[in-house]
C-alpha cells in the first residue's frame, strides 16, 4: 500500500512539472515576423494643440509575464489610471514591455502583447514601442514580437528597410497650419551581443538617424527632436558628471551613473551634430525615481520602471512639449509620477 502511494505521489508530482512547465511554453509567437513585416508601415501624425503643446505619457519596464499575474493585473491597472488621469496625446512604452529570460514557468507573450493591444483599442490610445533587450529574449524575437503588434491599430511601430534593429521610424507634430513643429523618433537600441554584453546600435541604424534628422531640418529648420529607445548612451553618464538638474525637485542623472554602452558614442555624436535634439529619453536601467539632467543644450531622461513585477516603486514620465518655445531648455516639463 505505502509502495502504491508513493508512486501516485510521484506521477502527480511529475503531472504538476509538466502542467506548469507547459504553462511557460504557451504563447510561443516564434516566426510571426516571417509572414508580417512592418517595413514601411504607416504611422500617424498629430496636431498639436492652438498653444503648442504635446503630452507624451512615457512607460518603460513593465516586464509583464502574462498580462494576468496578480503584478502584471496591477500594473496594467496602473498604467490605465494614469492614461484616463494624464489623457495624453501619445503614449510611449521604450522597451522590457515583455519579461525575457527570467521568466517564470507561467510566462506567456502572445497573452501579454494581446493584453496591452487590447487595452490600448479599447481605450482609443494611440502608443509608440520600442523593443527593449527583453522583449525577444524568448518565444518570439522582436521582429516577432512587433509583427504581432502590428494588427493593432492605435499601436504606432515601424521599420526603415535593409537596417539592423526592428524599429526606426519618426512620428511628426504639426500646427494648425501644417507646419511641422517637432517630431519623435523612435529607435531600436538593440538587445545583446554574441559575447552576452549589452549590444550598441550600429552604423547604419545612425546614418538612419543622421538622414531623418536632416530631412526634419530641411522641412523645417529651426526644428527641435525628441529620441526614445531603450538602452543608454554614453551622453548619460556625460550628463551625470557635467549636465545640470532639470530642476530642484526632479532628480538629476547621478554624477556616477553607470557609464553603459560605449559603442552608442556615434550615435551621440551624430544628434549633437545634427543640433536640433532636445531630449533623449530611456528606460532600462531601473531607478527608483526618474532622472533627468541638461547636456549640451539636450535633456537626458531615464525613466524609471513601470512594472510591479520589477520594483515596489514603479511609475512613469509626464512629458509636456512645448513646441512654441524659443529654447530647448524652456521647450520641456517633466514630472515623475509614482504609482
Amino acid at each position: 500500500m505505502k509502495k502504491t502511494t508513493s508512486i501516485l505521489l510521484v506521477l502527480c508530482l511529475l503531472l504538476t512539472v509538466v502542467s506548469l512547465s507547459s504553462c511557460g511554453k504557451e504563447g510561443n509567437i516564434t516566426g510571426y515576423g516571417d509572414n508580417v513585416s512592418i517595413v514601411g508601415r504607416a504611422v500617424p501624425t498629430f496636431t498639436v494643440a492652438d498653444n503648442g503643446d504635446f503630452t507624451v505619457l512615457q512607460f518603460t519596464d513593465t516586464h509583464l509575464i502574462s498580462g494576468s499575474t496578480k503584478k502584471d493585473e496591477k500594473t496594467l491597472a496602473a498604467m490605465r489610471a494614469q492614461i484616463e488621469a494624464q489623457k495624453p496625446d501619445l503614449v510611449v512604452i521604450s522597451g522590457d514591455m515583455v519579461e525575457g529570460k527570467n521568466s517564470s514557468l507561467f510566462y506567456n507573450k502572445q497573452a501579454v502583447l494581446e493584453t496591452v493591444g487590447a487595452m490600448f483599442e479599447e481605450m482609443q490610445q494611440y502608443w509608440a514601442y520600442v523593443p527593449g533587450n527583453n522583449d525577444g529574449e524568448v518565444s518570439g524575437s522582436t521582429a516577432d514580437v512587433t509583427a504581432f503588434l502590428a494588427q493593432y491599430s492605435y499601436c504606432v511601430e515601424s521599420n526603415a528597410e535593409n537596417l539592423t534593429g526592428v524599429t526606426h521610424y519618426a512620428v511628426d507634430l504639426y500646427d494648425a497650419n501644417q507646419n511641422l513643429v517637432h517630431s519623435l523618433l523612435f529607435m531600436d537600441s538593440l538587445a545583446r551581443d554574441a559575447d552576452n554584453n549589452y549590444d550598441y546600435m550600429k552604423a547604419d541604424q545612425v546614418q538612419w538617424a543622421k538622414d531623418t534628422l536632416a530631412a526634419k531640418k530641411a522641412e523645417n529648420p529651426n526644428v527641435t527632436v525628441s529620441a526614445f529607445f531603450h538602452m543608454n548612451t554614453p551622453n548619460f553618464a556625460n550628463a551625470g558628471k557635467s549636465g545640470t538638474a532639470y530642476s530642484a525637485d526632479y532628480a538629476p542623472i547621478p554624477a556616477d551613473f553607470y557609464e553603459g554602452i560605449d559603442g552608442n558614442a556615434p550615435l551621440d555624436a551624430a544628434f549633437q551634430e545634427a543640433g536640433c535634439v532636445g531630449l533623449v529619453s530611456i528606460g532600462h536601467i531601473h531607478p527608483e525615481t526618474n532622472y533627468c539632467s541638461f547636456y549640451q543644450n539636450t535633456y537626458y531622461q531615464v525613466v524609471r520602471s513601470s512594472g510591479y513585477a520589477v520594483t515596489d516603486a514603479p511609475g512613469c514620465a509626464l512629458i509636456t512639449i512645448h513646441t512654441a518655445a524659443s529654447s530647448v531648455q524652456d521647450m520641456y516639463d517633466f514630472v515623475d509620477i509614482a504609482f
